[in-house]
């Protein structure tokens, strides 16, 4: 194939990937936000699946550099060697030898790159859901839950309070922990940190025990909060804003770690 041909097909090809890196990008930024993945698509694509189509434009991208490079090594490899080489007119005679050796050190760097993703995966010490056993993931979780005859969303009983750890956790852990979980925390606020519910560090606190038209909480899963930022995506299921606002109503229990009220005042040392 004529060189110039071969050329012009990469550049054309490269600026492809860019484009479509910069149009899903652009998606996953502005019209998709973070947070939208349940609630919103954009041509019948969620943000979860947009981001696929962005990882593959990058990976093509890359594939196409690599070509880029390969075409022009001889051309890249006399540039490198007139530049640094103290005989200006030399010119290099084993371009293969340093194209191999090139090559091996980037398949070097990947290696060590992998190896270090891998082996830097650690278990969390203390587990979002105290109730979590060592070992067990969130599909069997979901699995055991699913043989359970009482499904995850349906309150108790009226007469029983709900169970803040069995009942009421669950809910905030598949949709929230997304976004205010111990990875990322929007606005600084966390699910699985009691004080950012109970404090008014932020003005009036979320939940108010017994008062749940204080409780700003049940106003934001509610959706009555219009102008609230990602008001959509805040917004829960009727079962589950009922089962908060009988939690709220009972007291708003929050066991530390799982053990009683006062339990959990004296493992944290207070009178």
């Amino acid at each position: 194939m004529n060189r110039g041909l071969l050329n012009l097909i990469i550049d054309l090809l490269a600026a492809v990937c860019l484009l479509a890196m910069v149009a899903t990008g652009y998606v996953l930024r502005f019209p998709l936000p973070p947070t939208t993945n349940r609630t919103h698509e954009l041509w019948s694509f969620s943000r979860h699946e947009w981001g696929v189509l962005h990882s593959w434009a990058s990976l093509a991208l890359l594939v196409v550099l690599l070509v880029h490079v390969l075409v022009h090594w001889k051309w890249i490899v006399a540039m490198v060697c007139r530049r640094f080489s103290h005989d200006k007119g030399s010119t290099p005679t084993r371009p293969l030898s340093a194209g191999l050796m090139t090559a091996a050190a980037l398949i070097a760097l990947v290696g060590l790159w992998a190896a270090a993703t891998h082996l830097g995966v650690r278990e969390r010490e203390v587990p979002l859901h105290p109730l979590d056993k060592p070992g067990e993931t969130k599909e069997s979780r979901s699995n055991s839950a699913e043989v359970s005859a009482v499904p995850l969303s349906s309150p108790p009983p009226e007469s029983q309070a709900p169970d803040f750890w069995k009942d009421v956790m669950p809910v905030f852990e598949i949709s929230c922990v997304a976004c205010h979980g111990p990875e990322q925390q929007h606005a600084g606020f966390r699910i699985d940190r009691r004080e950012d519910f109970f404090s008014a560090k932020s003005g009036k606190p979320l939940v108010v025990p017994g008062d749940t038209e204080s409780s700003r909480l049940l106003d934001i899963v509610s959706g009555k909060i219009k102008t609230r930022k990602a008001a959509a995506a805040h917004r829960l299921l009727p079962e589950e804003i009922a089962l908060l606002e009988a939690w709220i109503v009972a007291g708003a229990d929050w066991p530390v770690n799982g053990l009683p009220e006062e339990g959990a005042e004296q493992a944290e040392g207070r009178p």
